[in-house]
């Protein structure tokens, strides 16, 4: 099968392995999001801590380098740890995600900070009622999107974008060998367990059950490529939160 085989939509396929993702994260919130913290610990001197850490630091200039942020869209928001490094450059900011564990952990964090909108939807359903939006943001979320929905996501975000709106995003970098072991145990683990992505998928392990998960890697050259292919011009902002991860910018050239 042919990359542009792959691309073709099995929307029943599709739509079964993102119910499984997204009962994955239902699942998982509170250990991932706990997970996070440890890696903002200052004396967790692992690597990636340290790359995580330092890699926040870099968003948040860059965050600041673009604002003001206008009204902000964060997709796949998760449990907000994202959030309090746009926040302040923001107009408005909605965060969106389909887990209500996240979003309920994520109302906790910045509750107290700022007064975002939580919403508990698809970004493939959803539509806002209000103003479209200034900027886009999402990170650890394009590799989740089935091959066979990518153009639909982009068309998603250019129906909620603002004239000259712009999309800031990470995407895990093929050419960066991705982390999590190989070998998969016949049995699901006590213990989280993550498992190299293979034919577009990753298993993960977690109190005794097991997921299936989309996790696609893109090379950053196809990657341009394809999006320009849809009328979005894209540059490179560097590395992103981990060793595999890059930061892009991308937005609608004129139609």
């Amino acid at each position: 099968m042919t990359r542009e085989d792959a691309l073709m939509p099995d929307e029943d396929a599709d739509l079964e392995l993102l119910a499984e993702q997204r009962d994955f994260y239902r699942a998982d919130a509170e250990a991932f999001d706990e997970w996070l913290g440890t890696l903002l610990d200052e004396e967790n001197d692992e690597p990636t801590a340290r790359r995580y850490r330092a890699a926040r630091g870099e968003i948040a200039s860059l965050f600041q380098k673009w604002a003001p942020l206008g009204r902000v869209l964060e997709v796949a928001a998760g449990t907000g740890r994202l959030a309090p490094l746009y926040l302040a450059h923001a107009e408005a900011a909605v965060l969106l995600d389909t887990s209500p564990e996240s979003l309920a952990i994520a109302s906790r964090r910045i509750g107290g900070v700022s007064t975002p909108e939580l919403v508990c939807a698809d970004i493939f359903d959803w539509r806002p009622t209000g103003p479209h939006f200034d900027t886009v943001i999402f990170t650890a979320w394009l590799h989740h999107i089935p091959l066979g929905r990518f153009d639909d996501f982009w068309m998603a975000l250019d129906a909620v974008l603002a004239p000259n709106g712009r999309v800031l995003f990470d995407y895990p970098n093929a050419r960066v060998a991705p982390p999590g072991s190989s070998d998969i145990p016949a049995e699901p683990t006590q213990e989280y367990g993550f498992y190299a992505p293979a034919d577009g998928i990753s298993i993960r392990d977690h109190l005794g059950r097991r997921w299936r998960v989309v996790h696609n890697l893109w090379d950053p050259d196809n990657l341009t490529e394809r999006l320009s292919r849809l009328g979005w011009a894209t540059v490179d902002l560097g590395a992103g939160l981990f060793d595999n991860v890059r930061w892009a910018h991308a937005q609608r050239t004129a139609k």
